[in-house]
């Protein structure tokens, strides 16, 4: 069992852990964001069969490239290039060289005459080439020195003008034709002419070398220059009817649109992964960094984590109606008046890029809906009212209106008619905003435990049940409190603190003296102590215990914790100082019996915060200064500073961030309010004492 216990321990503390549940909070937002902006990229798949005859539209639901028709265009570019060659002309001077040879030779065997004919046709034979007819070469032999000059100089002039334009590989018989057509337009006997042809076919031979760099070079910048065939957003790729060849199913596939195919969703799930967790990790890091308050608390994270995910589920909703009707401005509303309004804006820019995202990656709904998430922050940094709200509402409209148009107008395809359409979804949108701000406001506060100004206005109002009671049953401890209320207010102010906290805090800090209100002094009116006939112990109990019954009297009417905080800390640990110097005093010389200093403290905790400290000193200062005689204000003030000294070196401002600047501010701060309630009033005639005394009848 002692084994089985250590490591359930382990978990629970582990569970517990503030920063395992940052963890998890941060992993759970992660996934979600990932899911959302995954399943809404993610596009319609087709189940298609070659053969088959296609029984709908297949129609592109995103912008995107057909790299396979991309591709068959530009091999057809290529394709379309010229082969590129390089006149060779060392080649062409071998030719020529060869020419002269022959008809050198020729010149040479004729001039042996001492060879018969048979000998020197054998001799050109073997020296020039068998593929020469012998005929050719008798005739070579007999023709005369003249005809054979003419020859010569024809053949040259033919064989250069060819070479010279360049024979290539692949087209040496369309050349040989050329030559072939060349001399039979001479004007010359036949004979002479099939020689020359003869002699001139031999010795031609291709002198253009294909060039393969700068074929594929030229290739290379065809195939840049097509264009990818683009694939726009709500574009028909295949029309209903049409018989699906491999052709189809391959654009299919390339495009993703194939069922079957779950590799080609990697790249989607990838890159949800990567945005999502630049987007969490840039709003962790902001809060971490900027707002350490927020981050130490985890209700407020988790509630930032619910306004963020629960807004764009809603946008993924409403979208199908119109990308300009998504209310992203409650989401931002709600983070600054719950939260942080540096946080909210922070917010707008992360939920305007997901669902920019997540609606074909829309830059101009981006720009709206981050306009309008940005006036909801704006508006909504000093809310007291609900009603403000709806003021909220209208102004978000109006920026909407007035950013969709502007976006238009700028798109010149867009007709006064679709201007006014959309511009009407952006008017709906704030209304929209404004009426799920109002709605959602009260179910978060209930849900995280939040408290915010219109709840705290709320519970300021007079005519709430325990207010309401307090004044009736408690007159004297009500009008202290709305005195004490006043103070911390201003005190709050001075020193940069949420005065309206301070304030309500203030309203409801002695709500426990309902049990018992005539045990206090305040609403003890022409009646006697009851504290003269109990032991200052018994007192002490009953002063102290006021705490307490204002815990209970919280619960009971389900006030906040962030109320209750004022009950229970605004008297810290202070010692009763009046019922334990009385203690003193009844147990005189008696040493065998000593006074517990410890039952005349209250039980505390100390103030752990800057506003539940500032009502602390007010509720101190207050009922010192109405009990002072003839108050001044050198004396209100002194006073104030003597009772900020005491409770400093008592120890029960250590708790609380307060610096010793921020309590100079703060005794200035009661002076002023505290000289304004006891001035000095002056001594009326006793002929306008006696008209007042008339009017007062």
């Amino acid at each position: 069992m002692a084994k089985l216990a250590f490591p359930k321990r382990f978990i629970e503390s582990v569970l517990t852990s503030s920063m395992f549940q940052k963890v998890a909070l941060g992993l759970f937002f992660f996934i979600a964001l990932t899911a959302m902006i995954f399943f809404s990229a993610i596009p319609p798949k087709y189940d298609v069969r070659i053969g088959e005859v296609l029984q709908e539209n297949i129609i592109a639901k995103k912008d995107t490239i057909n790299s396979i028709e991309t591709t068959k265009l530009r091999q057809a570019a290529a394709d379309a290039v010229p082969k590129k060659y390089t006149l060779n002309q060392t080649v062409t001077a071998e030719v020529k060289n060869q020419t002269d040879n022959i008809f050198n030779y020729i010149k040479e065997i004729r001039n042996k005459d001492f060879l018969t004919d048979e000998e020197k046709i054998k001799s050109l034979r073997e020296e020039i080439s068998t593929e020469i007819s012998d005929e050719s070469y008798n005739k070579l032999v007999a023709i005369s020195d003249t005809s054979l000059k003419e020859l010569e100089t024809i053949v040259k002039a033919v064989i250069e003008e060819v070479m010279e334009e360049g024979v290539k590989e692949d087209s040496l018989e369309r050349t040989k034709k050329y030559v072939i057509d060349e001399f039979k337009d001479l004007k010359l006997p036949a004979e002479y002419k099939n020689i020359g042809e003869e002699i001139a076919l031999f010795t031609i031979k291709p002198n253009m070398i294909y060039d393969r760099e700068a074929t594929e070079e030229q290739q290379r910048e065809a195939m840049e220059a097509v264009a990818p065939v683009k694939v726009v957003a709500n574009q028909v790729l295949i029309e209903k009817g049409t018989v699906i060849t491999k052709e189809h199913k391959e654009m299919l596939k390339e495009l993703g649109l194939l069922v079957g195919e779950p590799w080609a969703d990697l790249g989607l799930i990838a890159g949800a992964c990567i945005i999502s967790a630049l987007l969490t990790g840039m709003l962790g890091y902001s809060i971490y960094t900027f707002h350490k308050n927020v981050y130490a608390n985890n209700v407020y994270l988790a509630l930032f984590v619910t306004i963020i995910l629960a807004t764009l589920v809603i946008s993924v909703g409403i979208k199908p109606i119109s990308k300009y009707l998504v209310p992203l401005a409650a989401g931002s509303m709600l983070i600054s008046i719950l939260i942080n309004p540096n946080i909210a804006i922070l917010s707008s820019f992360a939920m305007s890029a997901v669902c920019g995202i997540m609606f074909e990656n829309d830059f101009s709904f981006i720009l709206v809906a981050l306009a309008g998430a940005l006036a909801g922050v704006f508006c909504s940094t000093k809310v007291s009212l609900r009603s403000d709200l709806t003021k909220a509402g209208v102004i978000i409209s109006t920026i909407n209106v007035l950013s969709i148009t502007g976006l238009l107008l700028l798109n010149n395809s867009s007709t006064f008619l679709e201007v006014a359409r959309q511009s009407a979804w952006g008017l709906v949108n704030g209304i929209l905003s404004s009426i799920l701000a109002i709605g959602m406001l009260p179910f978060l506060e209930t849900a995280f435990g939040i408290t915010s100004a219109i709840k705290l206005l709320e519970l300021s109002n007079p005519n709430q049940p325990l207010l309401r009671k307090l004044m009736l049953d408690a007159p004297g401890t009500y009008h202290h409190s709305v005195i004490v209320g006043n103070l911390a207010e201003a005190g709050a102010e001075a020193v940069g603190a949420d005065a309206l906290l301070a304030r309500v805090g203030a309203d409801y800090h002695d709500i426990g003296k309902l049990k018992r209100p005539y045990f206090f002094i305040e609403n003890q009116f022409m009646s006697d102590n009851p504290h003269d006939k109990l032991t200052p112990a018994l007192s002490a109990l009953i002063i102290t215990s006021h705490v307490k019954d204002g815990i209970e009297s919280a619960d009971k009417y389900h006030l906040p914790s962030c109320i209750k905080d004022f009950i229970q800390q605004h008297h810290g640990t202070t010692l009763l100082s009046f019922f334990y110097n009385k203690a003193l005093e009844e147990n005189g010389d008696n040493k065998d019996k000593k006074v517990d200093k410890e039952i005349y403290r209250y039980e505390g905790p100390r103030p752990q915060k800057k506003e539940v400290a500032i009502v602390m000193l007010a509720d101190c200062v207050e009922a010192a200064v109405r009990s002072m005689p003839n108050p001044t204000p050198g004396k209100i003030e002194g006073l104030i500073r003597q009772i900020i000294k005491d409770k400093l070196s008592d120890g029960q401002l250590d708790e609380c961030d307060l610096t010793l600047k921020d309590l100079d501010k703060i005794a200035i701060a009661f002076s002023k309010v505290l000289t304004g309630i006891f001035h000095t009033r002056i001594e009326y005639p006793e002929k306008l004492r006696e008209l007042q005394g008339k009017d007062l009848e």
